[in-house]
């Protein structure tokens, strides 16, 4: 009886301690940038990525980052690009006085929006957060998750839409790969 006891207190304190089932795991980082080599809000610094429950989880560090961004009239845009096995997707975040989320998965020269992610855009944290089912990208434990196209490209980037074509004020290029643990 004591045996059983001990072995039930000490599963209770075990699901205690081990948080809730949706917490982040440990992120990894892709790729940096240096800082101050692009505008406020625009200025890329990194990018991390982690799984969190049943979603990927992207953080893009971002310097001088405003809590809002007023006075420009066609809305910037953060964005990852990356590959899982031969699909290609884009990770957007639209700043303004409310953030806005987007994943597009491309095929040839056409994006399909594939969902309005959840998202986090502060200030205070010094980073743009995302959260990307894992089911929307056909990814699983294993699962190889990369910046497109060979090292160097730049498929990390900050851009305003201006009339018919981009201003892109900073770009990285992602330098690792991450496995869906």
């Amino acid at each position: 009886m004591r045996k059983v006891l001990v072995a039930a207190l000490a599963a209770a304190l075990a699901m205690t301690l081990a948080g809730p089932s949706g917490a982040a795991g440990k992120m990894t980082r892709l790729g940096t940038d240096p800082e101050n080599d692009g505008p406020p809000t625009l200025d890329i610094t990194y990018l991390d990525v982690g799984r969190t429950g049943d979603a990927l989880e992207i953080r893009i560090g971002v310097a001088h980052i405003l809590p809002e961004i007023r006075g420009i009239p066609e809305a910037p845009g953060i964005e990852w690009v990356f590959d899982v096995g031969t699909r290609t997707f884009v990770a957007e975040a639209v700043p303004g006085q409310v953030p806005t989320f987007y994943l597009f998965e491309l095929k040839g020269d056409s994006a399909t929006q594939m969902d309005s992610p959840t998202g986090t855009y502060d200030h205070q944290d010094g980073f743009i957060r995302m959260l990307i089912p894992l089911a929307d990208i056909g990814a699983k434990r294993g699962s190889l998750i990369s910046g497109t196209g060979d090292r160097g490209t730049e498929d990390v980037d900050a851009h305003v839409h201006y009339g018919a074509g981009e201003v892109f004020p900073d770009k990285m290029a992602t330098t690792r790969d991450f496995v869906v643990r």
